[in-house]
């Protein structure tokens, strides 16, 4: 704690820190200058107060994930320096407020640590608070996001704008599909860019199509010029086509490369989808023309110096960009497909539909978080 306020002679005036000498439990203050000479109180930037701001706020309790209202705050003097210790979110941190203060210690509540706390104060007009959210990183994506359903939106922008742009990104893809153009819509515009950068193609997709068409279309335009023209591609196509539901990101390899060979090509590749089973065999890195595909698995297995022509399936089912999403959904049941290759009349690949994504858009919303992402 910086400063204390005190009421002195009708004022309300400011102690620092530096001044505090002495502090007991149930006595007085003792400060080291006389308070009706300090200067009136005035907030200064990035402070809050913990009457004002902090009791009967919410914050987060990140052991329990989970939101909570504060309803008493324990303020700690260890002989040098004053501290909020805790928070109670009990109702017996209530009642100590409400009952005199002699009877205030029978009630015992349930204290939180302020280090296992992530405060969720709004800030005055004209100023902001700084919260690192630090604690936040150590949690799943599904676990912020759940927190962030929970939250108002320009509280839960905040939050993605502590986080590291990768976090960041993930987490808004688990965010209730309804809620993520709010959350955007309250993202500095160069905060959303990079956020929307590191998503996948298709989730970045889906949530642009959710936005004003003037946003998106904004946005869209700063992106990275190859993340630009994936989205547009989506974009292009109904929401329940296969193309629609396709993701861009997957990872391919030359037919005329060697196993040793397509193992460092495809290395390469890895870092943006999230799981991979399926390489897919191509032509040329350009024109993308599929002829066929191995698992990962196989091909670390196969010899270095084999070709992938000679040890590929060659059989390879497929689908069209306008195919709709049920007619997807029953070829990869069928045929027990983890993902399906998109291709155009040229047989170039466009992109996957992955067995997530066509679940995605079959179940309910409440199931849709708890969905492994397979591919994106």
């Amino acid at each position: 704690m910086q400063a204390v306020i005190v009421r002195c002679d009708g004022r309300n005036v400011r102690i620092d820190a530096a001044s505090f000498l002495d502090l007991r439990p149930g006595g007085p203050l003792v400060v080291a200058v006389e308070p009706i000479d300090q200067p009136l109180f005035e907030r200064r930037s990035g402070e809050f107060l913990i009457l004002a701001d902090l009791l009967d706020g919410e914050v987060i309790d990140r052991p329990a994930q989970r939101i909570v209202r504060v309803n008493d705050a324990v303020i700690e003097w260890d002989g040098t320096c004053l501290t909020c210790a805790a928070i109670d979110a009990s109702a017996a941190g209530l009642i100590r407020r409400l009952v005199p203060r002699a009877f205030a210690d029978r009630f015992e509540g349930h204290t939180v640590a302020w280090d296992e706390i992530e405060p969720m104060i709004e800030p005055p007009p004209g100023m902001d608070f700084v919260f690192s959210h630090a604690g936040l990183r150590e949690l799943h994506p599904a676990d912020i996001a759940a927190l962030m359903d929970h939250l108002p939106y320009r509280q839960g922008a905040r939050i993605l704008c502590a986080l590291g742009t990768e976090l960041a990104a993930d987490t808004l893809e688990e965010v209730e599909r309804l809620r993520q153009p709010e959350f955007l819509e309250y993202l500095p515009q160069d905060r959303a860019v990079a956020i929307l950068d590191s998503m996948a193609p298709d989730a970045a997709a889906d949530l642009l199509e959710s936005v004003p068409r003037d946003k998106s279309d904004k946005l869209i335009s700063l992106l990275e010029p190859e993340t630009s023209s994936d989205i547009k591609l989506l974009l292009s196509y109904p929401h329940n086509s296969a193309a629609g539901l396709m993701t861009t990101d997957f990872v391919m390899a030359l037919d005329t490369e060697t196993v040793e060979e397509a193992i460092a090509y495809v290395r390469g590749q890895l870092r943006r989808p999230h799981l991979v089973y399926y390489v897919y065999i191509v032509d040329d890195p350009q024109a993308r023309r599929l002829q066929g595909v191995m698992s990962l698995r196989d091909l670390l297995l196969a010899e270095p110096e084999m070709r992938l022509c000679d040890c590929m399936s060659s059989t390879v089912h497929t689908t069209r960009p306008e195919e709709h999403c049920k007619e997807v959904a029953r070829i990869m049941g069928e045929y027990n497909l983890l993902a399906l290759p998109v291709i155009d009349e040229l047989g170039r690949m466009l992109g996957l539909v992955t067995a997530d994504d066509v679940l995605d858009l079959m179940l309910p919303e409440s199931m849709r978080r708890h969905l492994p992402r397979l591919f994106s």
